[in-house]
């Protein structure tokens, strides 16, 4: 069996960043990732800049407002409560949403305006959400380039590669497209931080058969979300089986701003 040899220089980047605050992957201890939280912070921030460049990212009062609210509503569930998430809202009348290394959160237009209430966007973010506590992101970033250039992105050292991940988010509507597994667990965990945030469960089930609808309807309008978000009964069906074990469903599935928050969005163009 041949033996790896790597150089003094990677060598040492693996173990700053080990000393920096190695960290498992969130709720999936058995995860291991290289990337600090401190670091990952910074590098959601040097994203997100460059994703202002690519995609229409607006800052409306309304819109804006209401999603960081029920985002944060979610957060607090999480052992993450304490670290400044951002919520943004994307002008795209595609139906679509994303999270990035960093607690940052992206959501379209389309998808606020076709939600059939306040549950169904809040299982939208909670599933996300859940993305980002798992630090699914960064785990994805490191098996796609590899450990020396993650190291150089947290350190700020390679611009061009921010851009190239940021160019792609823009394209494909998501920072990757995360594994059977990865979606399994956002979806299980989301329903437990939407249910302790006060959020009726169920609104994941019905968003989830709304968008199979929709892509039966109109393919075009949910083409980022399946390109990136694979989608079948059998989530559904396990995200059933998960609100039985929390106890059925319970909470909230609307609430009084909804409408108005859903007409604005509507509206914007």
């Amino acid at each position: 069996m041949k033996h790896r040899h790597f150089a003094p220089q990677l060598v040492l980047v693996a173990f700053s960043l080990a000393v920096g605050g190695c960290a498992t992957s969130g709720i999936n201890r058995g995860d291991f990732n290289i990337v600090s939280l401190q670091e990952e912070w910074q590098l959601g921030q040097q994203l997100d800049a460059q994703i202002r460049t690519q995609m229409r990212v607006i800052n409306d009062a309304t819109l804006t407002s209401y999603v960081n609210d029920v985002g944060r509503r979610i957060v607090a569930q999480t052992e993450m409560a304490n670290l400044p998430w951002q919520f943004h809202v994307v002008a795209d009348d595609e139906i679509n949403a994303f999270n990035i290394p960093g607690g940052h959160v992206y959501v379209n237009t389309g998808l606020i305006a076709r939600a059939g209430n306040a549950s169904e966007l809040a299982g939208v973010l909670a599933h996300e959400i859940t993305h980002g506590v798992s630090r699914h992101g960064t785990e994805q970033l490191t098996r796609q380039y590899g450990l020396a250039a993650v190291a150089g992105l947290v350190l700020g050292r390679n611009p061009n590669l921010v851009q190239q991940i940021a160019a792609q988010i823009a394209a494909q509507g998501a920072i990757a497209r995360f594994s059977r597994g990865a979606e399994t667990e956002a979806d299980r965990y989301a329903v437990r931080f939407m249910t302790g945030a006060g959020y009726n469960a169920n609104g994941m089930v019905t968003m989830f058969e709304r968008l199979l609808a929709e892509r039966r309807s109109r393919p075009s309008s949910v083409a980022q979300f399946f390109s990136t978000h694979p989608l079948t009964e059998d989530r559904i069906a396990t995200v059933q089986a998960e609100i039985q074990r929390q106890g059925g469903a319970r909470g909230s599935t609307n609430d009084s701003q909804f409408s108005r928050v859903q007409a604005r969005a509507q509206s914007v163009r």
